[in-house]
């Protein structure tokens, strides 16, 4: 493990980005992506001191690594999204990866893959280009920035806050100064702005991304499993059969 350049994890982002066919000033759109690199992904609330984890499990020579995500619906829909461009970094780049389980968006460089994974949600998030695009040309200037720019970007990019800090003081726009200035009263500058806040709060939500009830279903007809059975796969996925189609408790 090593820290790799960051012009190496943003040329990584950018491809990325140009597979998905997503210009610089649109947001990344994450299920598309966990979609069309089969990543089976499970949004679920969890404890809020747990961000998210990824397994890749190798393939062999007949079969392609698999690949898995957990996002915790606890946290902000801002941190979720971050947290699964995050995981990205894991099962997509990281080499010899096998697992990860922790709090993304810490940028710390003692964890060197860690550190990789944050700089390259980042760029996938917040791309070079699209914040200038974004950002008025006078206030690419040091600390010019203002905070009705700072709102409209992480609206469009639909990140968190300390995302667009992170960024932004990593492209040397804003000083530490501005960064703490900044970083405070988050949710009430939207609301005083006029925007939507959803961004900022949980979602709770329980949510399955992929193939895996197909799958199940798959088995199913083909008399692999029994129904019991199947209907424990689902429940695994909290859903339930039972009370959703026939209204049982």
């Amino acid at each position: 493990m090593s820290l790799r350049s960051k012009v190496e994890l943003e040329c990584l982002a950018t491809r990325l980005r140009e597979e998905m066919h997503v210009t610089t000033k649109d947001p990344v759109r994450i299920h598309q992506i966990l979609k069309e690199k089969h990543v089976l992904t499970w949004f679920k609330k969890l404890d809020d001191n747990f961000s998210g984890m990824a397994i890749r499990i190798k393939g062999n020579e007949s079969s392609s690594d698999k690949y898995f995500m957990l996002i915790n619906t606890a946290l902000s829909y801002a941190k979720q999204r971050f947290t699964a461009c995050h995981e990205l970094y894991h099962l997509l780049y990281q080499k010899d990866f096998k697992v990860s389980q922790n709090n993304a968006g810490l940028f710390n460089k003692k964890e060197e893959e860690e550190y990789n994974a944050d700089v390259f949600a980042a760029y996938l998030l917040l791309p070079e280009m699209g914040l200038k695009e974004l950002v008025p040309a006078d206030e690419q200037q040091v600390d010019k920035i203002t905070l009705a720019t700072l709102l409209k970007v992480e609206q469009n990019f639909l990140c968190s806050r300390a995302a667009l800090l992170t960024r932004l003081k990593d492209l040397k726009w804003i000083t530490k100064k501005t960064f703490d200035l900044y970083q405070k009263n988050v949710v009430a500058s939207a609301i005083e702005y006029g925007y939507n806040t959803q961004l900022y709060y949980p979602t709770y939500q329980t949510e399955l991304v992929g193939d895996y009830n197909l799958k199940a279903r798959e088995l199913y007809d083909k008399g692999r499993i029994s129904q019991a059975k199947y209907y424990s796969l689902l429940m695994d996925m909290e859903i339930n059969v039972s009370q959703e189609v026939y209204g049982e408790e």
